[in-house]
């Protein structure tokens, strides 16, 4: 994309929001469902390109692709009930005669930054409810997977055709980051829906100061398995979400804290689901783990291992890298303060760490300046309930994996792992701002 074409991008966003923010939502509704339709025939297009340029398995991708419509379908249906609610009035001493309701109205033209490893379903997570409440949206999509977004914006644009939307309602951007920072400060643009990095995303907080801005920056997800539980069952549970997809994803199984009483069944319990999980060419079907997004990532991943190793930890898993195939790493005696313990890995690498008591195993996992999602298994209902509030996160999964997301759900972080959340109903709320109305008596 030229120069010229980043400075008609906001012109024709504010253009596009004027003739789109008035329409009904069975209008905007009409639009998604139009969009789902045009979906249907590049699903499996969709997911060979996803595989191709990200290098995720495509059993995963076909996942995301079918997620993708699952988020689009949860986004129309919320349509009906979002928007506008009764505020009591009638019961309030002083509004004798009064009426109210809270509205909420589309902020404006938005920009949607999305990252690569799930670059369908979370595009999908932004662009459906932006343009579900009256929004027009800019779309930056990573720079990874550009044939995978340009489609996905073409069925778009079948679409918007379908039903006669307005030009210019969902505009495709480049990848140059200078551009995209100097398009977020436009006034014309009136929020910013980000994931990524927290680097990069705490860089936005400086430079966008008073702007809407809804941030999911990652995490360094932690588990903690509770004595009495069947260890191979959750071995079972954690191992795919910790390696999967190469352990790209912001809510991957990182840090695992098991009970002392349960470590020996645990560990090679879990080692072993580890192993039986096929790694090699994501186009195999079969496969689970594939390379990670490129070789350098592979490389920083493989020497960040050689140094925890150095500092004292030990290796119950790890494999020679090939490229950008890093094949899963499961380590133990990491210290505390070892970049795999208090950042994100994103990669397919596992601490586990043995604990005393259940309780310790919370405080450790609590310990973390991120907060998206954390997990306990236990079957002591007492320790579930310590979990819910000893696990500071915007997701605390019981008996689940990190991994676990419904579309329809809200999914997001706490601290440096963001704010807002997403899924459907909740997205809409941040691409929206709220009026209370109210009417008094004739006079």
């Amino acid at each position: 994309m030229g120069a010229d074409g980043w400075e008609r991008l906001a012109e024709n966003a504010l253009l596009a929001f004027g003739m789109w923010s008035g329409t009904s939502r069975l209008v905007r509704r009409r639009l998604l469902e139009a969009w789902l339709e045009a979906l249907a025939p590049v699903r499996e297009l969709l997911a060979q390109e996803m595989t191709r340029e990200t290098g995720k398995p495509i059993t995963l991708a076909r996942g995301e692709v079918g997620r993708a419509e699952a988020t689009l379908k949860a986004t129309f249906e919320a349509v009906a009930s979002f928007g506008e609610e009764s505020v009591p009035y009638d019961l309030m001493a002083g509004a004798d005669g009064c009426r109210a309701t809270f509205r909420r109205f589309p902020l404006g033209p938005v920009l949607a930054i999305t990252p690569f490893n799930f670059p369908v379903n979370l595009a999908m997570h932004k662009l459906a409810p932006a343009l579900s409440v009256g929004c027009s949206v800019i779309w930056k999509p990573c720079p990874q997977a550009p044939r995978t977004s340009q489609l996905l914006w073409e069925s778009f644009e079948a679409a918007r055709l379908r039903v006669a939307a307005p030009d210019h309602l969902l505009q495709l951007a480049g990848s140059d980051p200078v551009r995209a920072e100097a398009l977020a400060r436009d006034p014309r643009i009136a929020g910013v829906s980000f994931t990524g990095s927290e680097r990069v995303g705490r860089h936005l907080e400086q430079v966008l100061a008073g702007k809407r801005l809804l941030l999911e920056l990652g995490g360094n997800g932690a588990v903690v398995v509770d004595e009495g539980v069947d260890a191979t069952a959750v071995a079972g549970h954690l191992a795919p979400a910790a390696v999967a997809g190469a352990g790209q994803s912001c809510s991957k199984a990182q840090r695992i804290y098991v009970h002392g009483r349960l470590w020996d069944a645990f560990v090679p319990a879990f080692v072993a689901a580890v192993k039986a999980l096929p790694v090699g060419d994501p186009l195999d079907p079969a496969t689970a783990v594939g390379p990670v997004i490129d070789e350098a990532t592979a490389i920083r991943m493989d020497a960040s291992l050689d140094r925890a190793v150095a500092a004292g930890a030990e290796v119950l898993l790890r494999g020679v890298r090939q490229g950008a195939l890093l094949p899963p790493a499961i380590l133990t005696g990491v210290p505390e303060d070892d970049p795999l313990q208090c950042e994100e890995a994103f990669a397919p690498v596992t601490v586990l760490t043995r604990v005393d008591t259940f309780e310790t195993g919370l405080d450790r996992a609590a310990a973390t300046r991120f907060g998206l999602r954390a997990s306990a298994y236990s079957r002591d209902l007492r320790h579930l309930h310590l979990a819910e509030s000893k696990l500071r996160a915007g997701g605390v999964l019981l008996n689940l994996p990190p991994t676990f997301r419904l579309d329809a759900a809200p999914f997001g972080g706490v601290a440096a792992s963001g704010n807002g959340f997403e899924g459907p109903r909740w997205a809409m709320e941040g691409f929206t701002e709220g009026r209370l109305i109210v009417q008094g008596p004739a006079l």
